[in-house]
């Protein structure tokens, strides 16, 4: 099975959602999504991942409590289901059907549950690492948005095409201050005389699972964790970086804007951090869903 989708708690084919054509989501992207790695069958840091959608519903003034227990007990029944060995689990929750820019009171949200059987990294590019590329768009520090896993994903759109454009994997984004705040899919660290560094979340950053869990085991790599912000040119000057999200676990990055970081390869604290990643992941989804 390559894929399918739970629209409201239904099993469907992925072309038969059926969704509403009044859908805010649809309309305006009026909601919010998590996506979620399987690893064996089981979820990791399922908890956080609900607790960010719940975070992010709250900001856009989305009544969650009801949908977000549905999403949960969806969760819970897909993996029993469908026995996903490893893939990645997609939750999108959306206000609700209705018109115009000022939404209708009382509307019922919605939800809609994707689920691949892969995963879409190769192994060769952890082993060559990554390009990235610093792009024209910016990352607004001041909008509640750039916290959150909102549907309205253009911003980052507009920049992976850019980034492509130059032939990078990866598009960088500067904030409204010069900063450099994040991937377009991802968050952005560092590493310059054993300190880790990565910009902290008022720079215009979303809270990464995966990023969190980094800043965690930075110790077990003899690194001190630091959440600083930096420049583009710091950057091009470290030592080593990387980039993690959930689907990518931590990838090295190896050039930004066809310069080398640090010898151009993935180094050694990457690489030991990715070690000690994967344990946590080991340890951790032996007791969850």
């Amino acid at each position: 099975m390559t894929g399918c989708v739970y629209f409201n708690g239904k099993l469907l084919p992925s072309a038969g959602t059926g969704i509403s054509p009044f859908n805010r989501g649809l309309l305006y992207g009026d909601g919010v999504f998590e996506t979620l790695r399987v690893y064996k069958g089981r979820l990791f840091r399922f908890g956080q991942h609900v607790q960010r959608l719940q975070e992010g519903l709250q900001v856009l003034k989305i009544q969650f409590h009801d949908v977000v227990l549905a999403v949960e007990q969806s969760v819970k029944e897909i993996l029993q289901r469908e026995k996903i060995i490893e893939g990645a689990v997609r939750i999108s929750i959306f206000r609700g059907d209705g018109e115009g820019p000022d939404p209708p009171a009382g509307l019922t949200p919605s939800f809609l549950i994707s689920i691949k059987s892969s995963i879409p990294y190769r192994t060769d590019d952890y082993a060559t690492g990554y390009k990235a590329r610093l792009v024209s768009v910016r990352r607004n520090s001041f909008s509640p948005l750039s916290r959150i896993k909102s549907l309205n994903y253009l911003d980052n759109i507009l920049a992976r095409l850019e980034a492509r454009e130059h032939k990078a994997h990866e598009a960088l984004l500067v904030n409204s201050l010069g900063w450099v705040a994040e991937g377009a899919a991802s968050n952005v660290f560092l590493i310059k005389d054993n300190l880790l560094m990565t910009p902290p979340v008022d720079a215009g950053v979303l809270p990464g699972i995966t990023r969190a869990a980094v800043l965690e085991i930075a110790g077990a790599a003899r690194l001190q964790p630091r959440e600083e912000t930096f420049s583009p040119e710091q950057l091009a000057a470290a030592d080593e970086a990387f980039l993690t999200n959930s689907l990518m676990e931590i990838m090295p990055l190896v050039m930004l804007n066809e310069k080398k970081i640090g010898d151009g390869k993935p180094g050694k604290f990457t690489e030991e951090l990715r070690l000690h990643y994967r344990n946590l992941v080991n340890q951790e989804v032996m007791f969850s869903l």
